[in-house]
């Protein structure tokens, strides 16, 4: 009697956790949004292959160049990134010659980073390669889906 009994818990059990997750599935924003980042990060790790970048290095190296040498907490904030993936992330660059860590001006403990001219060399090389998924990506998703897809990242992070 209590091998059947727990054999149906069991079997209880198993059927609430399938129709939880045939549930969760289709309905998790979660998984929508990984499933959506891998997508297009596939798009643009594939044309910028050639170079060996990938999309995250590309997008890092981009927003150092486009700032004002920014301390590493800083960039990881503006780029909704962890500051150990972030710290990862520069190491790596810093020793592929992309990248240098700088003092910071007010405390010897705090650094910036700055892109060397070998980061901006890749950069240039590295452009008509991501116009090129940039394109692809537009082409994709329409411009009715480029201008939502800006709109949900804005108001993300406005709400942040």
């Amino acid at each position: 009697m209590q091998g059947e009994r727990a054999g149906a818990i069991v079997a209880y059990t198993s059927a609430m956790k399938a129709n939880s997750a045939k549930r969760a599935g289709p309905e998790c924003l979660g998984f929508a949004a990984r499933l959506l980042s891998r997508m297009i990060s596939g798009i643009y790790d594939d044309a910028l292959a050639e170079s060996g970048l990938k999309v995250s290095q590309f997008s890092l190296l981009t927003a150092i160049a486009n700032g004002d040498d920014p301390r590493p907490a800083e960039l990881a904030k503006s780029l909704a990134m962890d500051e150990s993936t972030m710290s990862r992330n520069v190491a790596r660059m810093c020793a592929r010659g992309w990248l240098r860590l700088a003092p910071g001006d007010d405390d010897r403990r705090s650094h910036q980073i700055e892109i060397t001219a070998k980061g901006v060399a890749l950069l240039e090389k590295c452009y008509p390669a991501w116009q090129k998924a940039q394109r692809e990506i537009a082409r994709r998703l329409g411009a009715e889906g480029v201008k939502s897809l800006r709109l949900v990242m804005n108001k993300l992070r406005s709400s942040a």
